[in-house]
């Protein structure tokens, strides 16, 4: 049996707080805690050995692929018997959700309500209602190449060049009679500091033709819900260091749903940085 679990030895995220000078206190949490220092009881041996490798073993179902995974669970005898999970905080590496791939996890969530009567009597664990969560996670390059193709960045990006292409770029490789207006092949990506560089082969439906592109934008939030390009520009090739303005692209928003709420999202290096929050749902799991 596993023992309680700790805190995950790794800080996958100090890259994105602030530096500390020498001799300061280490920076606070990046994701918004208010509560995280008050004192939490904790709970006894058997409690922390059943439900945190029920908790693993639930996760782990609820994604196509994780690496490490580190679960911390807080709260005290009688809460956890009722059920209720006062704080959950999850450290992840390489995990693979929804096509979207992320070299670095961390969720915390509060008030968690689970069936650990259940659990104890050998019964999958489930949640009993749908819980807000915090998340922060970092892509790196090789992740954001490989996510590309997942359908929440895929409708996005396909979206985006279709008003590029009509709106006086080549509106006549957009086929508006179709389903599939175009098609996107071989995609791409490369980040610089403060910018991203997509890249790929246009597949005309109207003409059958392929037309490689490349276009370098800014990114920043709008609302909690959007991201708009800021200051794109159209590239010769897809290493290209100068380009063209794209006027009508600057602002332009790339909806991610309203499932998801974004905090902050930044292009450190050659990694891009999110913070968050999602709802994670009774029935539906992550």
């Amino acid at each position: 049996m596993n023992q309680q679990p700790s805190h995950t030895t790794d800080t996958p995220f100090t890259a994105a707080e602030e530096p500390t000078p020498t001799g300061a206190a280490q920076a606070p949490d990046l994701l918004p805690d208010p509560d995280r220092n008050l004192p939490v009881p904790r709970q006894s041996h058997i409690i922390s050995t059943m439900l945190a490798p029920a908790m693993r073993l639930w996760l782990r179902s609820q994604v196509e692929a994780v690496g490490e995974l580190e679960v911390l669970i807080e709260g005290g005898d009688r809460q956890l018997l009722k059920g209720i999970v006062p704080r959950l905080t999850i450290t992840a590496r390489d995990v693979l959700y929804q096509g979207l791939y992320m070299s670095q996890v961390r969720l915390v969530g509060r008030g968690i309500q689970v069936n650990f009567g259940q659990v104890l009597r050998g019964k999958p664990l489930q949640l009993a209602r749908t819980i807000p969560v915090q998340i922060e996670a970092v892509f790196c390059e090789a992740d954001l190449n490989d996510s590309l193709e997942a359908p929440i960045l895929m409708t996005a990006l396909t979206e985006m060049l279709v008003h590029l292409l009509r709106a006086g770029v080549a509106p006549e490789l957009v086929d508006p009679n179709s389903n599939r207006p175009i098609i996107l092949d071989n995609l791409k990506a490369l980040l610089h500091p403060g910018k991203l560089t997509l890249g790929a082969e246009l597949v005309s439906a109207a003409q059958g033709t392929t037309t490689p592109f490349a276009v370098r934008t800014g990114l920043r939030l709008a609302g909690r819900d959007q991201i708009r390009l800021e200051s794109p520009e159209w590239l010769p090739t897809f290493r290209s260091k100068r380009g063209l303005p794209l006027d009508d692209l600057d602002g332009y928003p790339l909806d991610l749903g309203s499932e998801v709420k974004i905090q902050s999202l930044s292009v450190d290096g050659d990694r891009l940085l999110f913070r968050g929050s999602l709802n994670v749902y009774a029935d539906d799991g992550l």
